[in-house]
């Protein structure tokens, strides 16, 4: 990853279903922000997001799934995995250009940004307790009750992305 916690998050569009422009960075202007790169052929990707509606669920937090594939699959993969109102999910078209922004070299990549659009912390691939440590200080960030995002329940502890 060559976005680093501590650093500015870079200024990057995704597209949210509808085509219109959305500002990564600017997901994090209230609040903190959980940004989850993937690709719905990627099975580190389908573990991971499990998690994602219940990050949404802390009070506070915006969370945006941002695809690396086109549009019919972005959305098979949001209806799979209950991505519903509470998870902006977007579309990043190649050549990907909101991934090169943020340095993606793996699926899933996760960045959270803290209010005002600076990378709190970023990991790759999936591990339940960097799930629930990010869901830990996203929750502090937005003043908010701690939330468990993962238990053993939902299937294996880590992946590689």
């Amino acid at each position: 990853m060559s976005v680093r916690a501590g650093g500015a998050a870079p200024r990057a569009r995704a597209r949210d279903l509808a085509g219109a422009p959305v500002d990564l960075a600017a997901l994090a202007a209230r609040g903190p922000a959980l940004l989850f790169f993937y690709k719905g052929d990627c099975p580190a990707s389908g573990l991971a997001a499990h998690a994602l509606p219940r990050l949404a669920a802390v009070p506070g937090v915006a969370v945006a799934a941002i695809s690396q594939d086109g549009e019919a699959e972005t959305r098979a993969f949001a209806a799979l995995h209950g991505l519903g109102a509470g998870v902006k999910v977007l579309v990043d078209p190649a050549p990907f250009p909101a991934s090169d922004a943020f340095g993606v070299r793996a699926t899933p990549t996760w960045f959270l940004l803290s209010p005002g659009g600076r990378v709190e912390d970023a990991t790759e691939g999936w591990s339940r307790d960097d799930a629930n440590a990010l869901a830990a200080r996203a929750a502090e960030l937005a003043g908010a009750a701690p939330r468990q995002v993962s238990t053993a329940a939902d299937g294996p502890a880590f992946r590689p992305g």
